[in-house]
């Protein structure tokens, strides 16, 4: 696969994972039954297993590497803060602390996309 198809690949997962992550996230902020869903749980964990897959396969194509690129590693750093506000959205009884956590992942997402795009470090 050249790089572009990679790249777009990556970029269709991308949509697809803030989709569901909003959609479990909304949903554990009312009911909670569409995060609870089964079909929608498998979807949103098999999306976001290919989003990495993607993503680790497009750094190779593109011979970058965390320690050679700044805003990689903080992109990577990120993402890890990112799917720990996911995992305090899923536990979390308070709604105040649900919806501060969702804000912090948005914000989050922010910084993940102006790092995707500029290819510069937040604190170069």
């Amino acid at each position: 696969m050249d790089y572009m198809a990679l790249k777009h690949t990556h970029l269709l997962f991308v949509v697809l994972s803030i989709v569901l992550f909003y959609t479990r996230a909304v949903s554990r902020l009312n009911t909670g039954k569409l995060a609870a869903n089964k079909g929608v749980f498998i979807t949103s964990h098999s999306v976001d297993t290919l989003l990495l897959v993607s993503a680790v396969i497009l750094a190779v194509t593109a011979g970058l590497s965390p320690g050679q690129q700044p805003w990689l590693l903080q992109k990577i750093i990120l993402v890890f803060g990112y799917i720990g506000l996911g995992f305090v959205i899923a536990k979390a009884t308070a709604k105040k602390t649900k919806l501060l956590a969702l804000g912090a992942a948005t914000l989050v997402l922010m910084a993940i996309a102006h790092l995707a795009v500029s290819k510069q470090g937040l604190f170069a």
